[in-house]
């Protein structure tokens, strides 16, 4: 994804191990506009840690910095409160619901959407 300038993927490890507890990863950079899209998982073993909000913060600052990002989003679930916590407490602001943006599962769902942009303070 990197070297196609299309996004960029990382593994979140716990340090003292190296254990695997997540990825995150910059989807679908736009270059020309300067924006991308942040996406996550982890292990519920390791949820509530603040360690996701830890990674969204470093892969906030390698947008803005290395790939020269000016906005990066991030949409949730309607209902899946704890990442939308960690997406304020890295500095994205909600920005609206998007009705029914995808299906899945045998339905259409809506999404929350987060958007940070470079002119909002780093924390």
């Amino acid at each position: 994804m990197f070297s196609s300038g299309s996004g960029c993927a990382w593994v979140i490890q716990k340090r003292s191990t190296g254990t695997p507890l997540g990825a995150i990863r910059i989807n679908r950079i736009h270059k020309q506009w300067r924006w991308g899209e942040i996406g996550y998982d982890s292990d519920p073993e390791f949820w509530g840690r603040g360690l996701m909000t830890e990674a969204v913060r470093a892969v906030v600052a390698c947008g803005r910095g290395h790939v020269r990002l000016n906005r990066m989003e991030a949409w949730t679930l309607p209902g899946n409160d704890a990442s939308d916590r960690v997406l304020v407490k890295a500095g994205f602001n909600y920005e609206g619901t998007l009705k029914q943006k995808a299906w899945f599962k045998g339905a259409f769902h809506d999404f929350r959407m987060f958007g940070r942009v470079t002119a909002d303070p780093i924390d």
